[in-house]
């Protein structure tokens, strides 16, 4: 697409048609800013057709031939994501249906019904008309199809797709009744027509149908994503697609399904800066850059939002210092981004973002401190050049959807504290404070190019996965798993003959029984003449092959083994049955790097490291000035500084 950095982002000229002369003031101060590329369209469906059938793209056009005379690129939104207030109020079907049964009235975004047909007709046609526009401007270099995917819906065409989805993924009723274990309370089904999804009115008390639901959502917005795409198909193949990643990994939506759809991984970034602690924030948002990219290694990422300043709908505006603009976006071309994108180019005058941090603030003027940042760091970006290459590591990290599902809706061992993405986020920490680049995988990712390989919280576990894992420990991999492991298949149902089900023959162990932890209570460790804190539960380990490296300190287990090894084939397998803290997993991921001979980059816990195009990026998040080496060379970085 390009070998330049794109730097722009969100541009709702809609919302100015009335101002010409502060569209053409728009113009002039994205160039002072160094901006070349801009997101148009993402909500003007009611300015595109304000009536049903009745349409106007004149305004769309003055303004894209405006950014083409500017040597501006443009990302091209389909509209899908807020439906205009004539077809809300029009066609009932269309809006969702909460998981009380009570469907939502017109108002607000997310909330468009992907199994509506009125929805798709009406979608498709303004589709076209945008597509047959595209063929005219060389300027629009990317379909950015609807926005932020992701509200469920309950209504009776999500009802009747639910039970086709369940009966082609089942075959019959009885398999069904089998997998989801319905004979506990006599929940059987006699036919698939009995089951809803899971609402507050009605079944709750079955996780495969929760886990299901979820999956069953993650389809449903693939395939109006690939409807959408088919329309402007129809036209036009020239141009590659996306749609924005957003929030966290803690998200419901399963980005790495989603990723053999899109052209180029795009992701809407807004940390809680000067909210919770920078140097937290920093980690989490370095691990949320390598989990959307990893989605797909062999295609482009790119941040396709994230904001110049404030955000509103934060618990609080928390403005960004000096630097820390820079910083945060630099971060995302350290982890491989092909662009750096706002929202918003303009500040909205009035509704809901009104607050929300701009480029181009209410004063419209140049001269205020963010605007002055932004153009700064367009400076910079102008000097670095962007190829689709693989970030190196020999690190990495599972992470699993399906998992974060199962975990979220079971019962026990504990029913709270049991977050599956705040603990993957700990491991990734106690690695990245280390000084490594890290890669994470997924269920079907091939794992032979890493040397460590690390499994939080595989609660559920098939088969398959077990033999890709055994089989890597076998020819020379090391992997680290933490409870809890193999416990369950994907529909929820215990292994039998107890775990770890299919990893006891590589962890060289049995878990015999899980003790939860009080929120009063904390565990302890031993592991090398050390006490480590632990939280949530402990498990109770018998060795069969492996050995004991660390053991229970409290309780009546006080003495059993809770970190253990195993030598399997040419590799290793370790296993820690409780929840450490970041401090314990540093000093075991210390000792496996090592063993291993994984060489950190820098030696101080407060920086974080990480290289691409063999450019290495450390940046200080903290206030305090922190000193390191690099390369047998030492360094001071200034607080919210890089280099």
């Amino acid at each position: 697409m390009t070998n330049k950095i794109l730097y722009g982002g969100d541009y709702n000229p809609e919302q100015w048609l009335d101002y010409p002369e502060i569209l053409k003031q728009d113009i002039e101060l994205m160039k002072e800013a160094k901006i070349n590329t801009i997101t148009l369209g993402m909500f003007s469906w009611s300015k595109l057709e304000p009536k049903e059938g009745v349409f106007n793209f004149d305004w769309l056009e003055d303004i894209i031939k405006k950014l083409s005379e500017n040597k501006i690129n443009i990302i091209l939104g389909t509209p899908s994501g807020a439906k205009p207030t004539w077809l809300g109020n029009k066609y009932e079907e269309v809006r969702v249906v909460r998981n009380d049964g009570i469907r939502e009235l017109q108002g607000n975004r997310h909330n468009f019904c992907t199994n509506s047909p009125i929805y798709r007709e009406k979608i498709s046609i303004i589709n076209t008309k945008l597509a047959q526009i595209s063929l005219k401007y060389k300027n629009i270099i990317l379909w950015h199809i609807s926005n932020e995917f992701g509200a469920d819906c309950h209504c009776e065409l999500c009802q009747q797709k639910f039970r086709e989805w369940l009966k082609e993924k089942y075959e019959n009723i009885e398999n069904l009744n089998k997998m989801w274990w319905t004979t506990f309370w006599s929940h059987s089904y006699e036919n698939f027509d009995e089951i809803h999804t899971p609402m507050t009115i009605g079944e709750m008390s079955i996780t495969a149908l929760d886990i299901n639901y979820r999956q069953f959502m993650v389809k449903n917005y693939i395939d109006f994503f690939n409807f959408e795409k088919k329309c402007i198909k129809s036209i036009t193949n020239h141009l590659p697609f996306t749609t924005n990643y957003h929030g966290t990994g803690n998200n419901n939506m399963n980005y790495r399904e989603f990723s053999k759809h899109v052209d180029i991984i795009s992701y809407d970034s807004y940390p809680e800066w000067m909210i919770k602690n920078n140097l937290d924030v920093a980690f989490e948002t370095a691990f949320n850059f390598d989990l959307m990219r990893s989605t797909d290694l062999n295609k482009p990422f790119m941040l396709m939002e994230s904001s110049p300043s404030s955000t509103n709908w934060q618990s609080y505006s928390k403005l960004k210092p000096n630097n820390l603009l820079s910083l945060a976006s630099l971060q995302s071309i350290a982890h491989s981004s092909l662009s750096v994108l706002y929202f918003q180019i303009r500040q909205s005058r009035g509704s809901a973002e009104k607050f929300h941090g701009a480029i181009i603030d209410h004063s419209g003027k140049s001269n205020h401190r963010v605007f002055k940042e932004v153009k700064k760091l367009g400076e910079t970006l102008e000097k670095l050049d962007y190829k689709l290459t693989n970030v190196e590591t020999k690190v990495a990290i599972y992470y699993s959807w399906i998992n974060k599902y199962a975990l979220e809706r079971t019962q026990g061992p504990r029913n709270e504290g049991m977050d599956y993405y705040e603990n993957v986020l700990k491991v990734y920490k106690s690695l990245k404070s280390m000084g490594v680049n890290i890669d994470i995988v997924f269920e079907d990712s091939k794992l032979d190019k890493y040397k460590l390989v690390i499994i939080p919280m595989m609660y559920v576990l098939e088969k398959e996965l077990a033999e890709e894992i055994k089989k890597f420990v076998n020819d020379g991999g090391t992997i680290v798993t933490t409870a809890p492991v193999g416990y369950v298949n994907n529909d929820d149902l215990c292994h039998l003959g107890g775990f770890p089900g299919y990893l006891k023959e590589v962890l060289g162990i049995n878990i015999d029984e899980i003790d939860a932890l009080t929120n009063e209570e904390k565990g302890e460790i031993s592991y090398k003449d050390k006490l480590y804190f632990s939280k949530y539960f402990n498990e109770m380990i018998t060795l069969c092959n492996a050995n004991a490296l660390g053991t229970h300190n409290k309780f009546f287990y006080k003495g059993q083994a809770a970190i253990s090894k195993n030598n399997y084939g040419l590799g290793s397998a370790y296993h820690i049955g409780t929840l450490l803290e970041v401090d314990g997993l540093s000093d075991l991921f210390e000792d496996i790097f090592k063993d291993l001979q994984i060489e950190k980059a820098i030696d101080n816990k407060n920086l974080i490291y990480n290289s691409y195009l063999n450019r290495h990026y450390i940046f200080n998040f903290t206030d305090k000035l922190e000193t390191f080496k690099f390369n047998n060379e030492n360094y001071v970085l200034e607080p919210l500084n890089y280099i």
